[in-house]
């Protein structure tokens, strides 16, 4: 069930990342700049509609706010959506072998 309490402690946000120009040098500071956010918990470059999927955490609603104004608003190559996680159905980080 959608405990909205638990959320607004400690929110995992899914975003979506569309890049304006895909130059080579654009989606190597896009993937630098990715790496070193540590609210960025897990960044996948893919295929389809988005050019990338993040995993974004934080202690709360401020602290994403806090990673998006200067790591993708501000950011000319970036277009994004965001999404709330209400309720982790399945996490099983694993190395397929």
């Amino acid at each position: 069930m959608f405990d909205p309490k638990a959320l607004a402690k400690s929110p995992t946000v899914v975003v979506t990342v569309e890049l304006d120009r895909e130059r080579l040098d654009l989606v190597d500071d896009f993937k630098r700049a990715m790496r070193a956010a540590k609210e960025v918990t897990q960044c996948c470059m893919v295929t389809g509609d988005a050019d990338f999927i993040l995993v974004v955490a934080g202690e709360d609603a401020e602290a994403f706010d806090v990673f998006v104004k200067p790591k993708l608003y501000t950011n000319p190559n970036v277009k994004f959506k965001s999404m709330i996680a209400l309720d982790r159905v399945k996490f099983e980080p694993r190395a397929l072998v």
